[in-house]
């Protein structure tokens, strides 16, 4: 008997003390499903104040190159984790339009110079940087004919002559068809069986994940805040009987 209540003991105890990480685990993985729609790239904060953001090693962490271009013209620009700086002298600064945005890939055209960002395609003419198109774009890819292409999250590889207009490259896009049902057809790895378990992809497909994790950071959330009101219910009930 003395050991169950021991056990049950220990039981409250750490779901009470962990009841706050499990809280946020749960929420913040439904805010991360339906970052899209929420808009949450595209909102800043101020989260210095926290232990993981402080110090010289998170700094340093902070600026880690991602991308680099030598433009024709002798400006070298690179891109960071959290931002686009270009270089004068012998220091970087920052460009403003581009501040905090994950940059993935710098590329330069005829018609000035393209950089794919978490934030979307960016264009530069004349010194001024203007967003052409919103989404997670990756890597910018200059062209022998003067265009570039950009691979953007959930629209594939996009193509463009003057940075404003983009449009999918048929070619590519028929050839990467292709090659998606040449893999559907082989065995999965277990590595990645366990992956889509994970995400939920695998009941779920792709573009139902966020059904997944609803569920699951819905019910982490019941389960610490009801943990919680249990246990203040057990205090309040104990402190009942001790005044009575």
């Amino acid at each position: 008997m003395k050991i169950n209540l021991k056990a049950r003991s220990w039981h409250t105890w750490g779901s009470l003390v962990l009841a706050l990480p499990i809280l946020i685990v749960g929420a913040s993985a439904v805010f991360i499903a339906h970052k899209k729609a929420l808009g949450t790239e595209e909102i800043s904060v101020n989260a210095k104040w926290l232990p993981g953001y402080q110090g010289a090693e998170a700094k340093a962490k902070g600026v880690e190159p991602r991308a680099a271009l030598a433009t024709r013209g002798g400006t070298t620009y690179v891109g960071t984790q959290q931002g686009l700086y270009k270089l004068e002298g012998e220091r970087l600064v920052e460009v403003e339009a581009l501040a905090g945005s994950q940059i993935r890939g710098i590329a330069e055209a005829p018609f000035g110079r393209v950089v794919a960002a978490k934030s979307g395609i960016w264009l530069e003419k004349d010194g001024r940087w203007e967003r052409t198109l919103k989404g997670d774009a990756w890597q910018a890819t200059s062209q022998p004919d003067g265009s570039i292409i950009v691979a953007l999250k959930d629209k594939g590889l996009l193509a463009s002559r003057d940075g404003r207009q983009w449009q999918g490259n048929a070619l590519l896009s028929a050839a990467l068809t292709g090659v998606a049902s040449e893999q559907a057809d082989k065995p999965l790895s277990l590595g990645k069986l366990i992956m889509d378990l994970h995400t939920g992809q695998a009941f779920f497909g792709k573009d139902g994940e966020w059904i997944w994790v609803d569920l699951i950071g819905l019910a982490m959330c019941l389960l610490a805040l009801t943990g919680v009101y249990m246990w203040w219910r057990a205090e309040k009930r104990k402190a009942a009987l001790l005044a009575g």
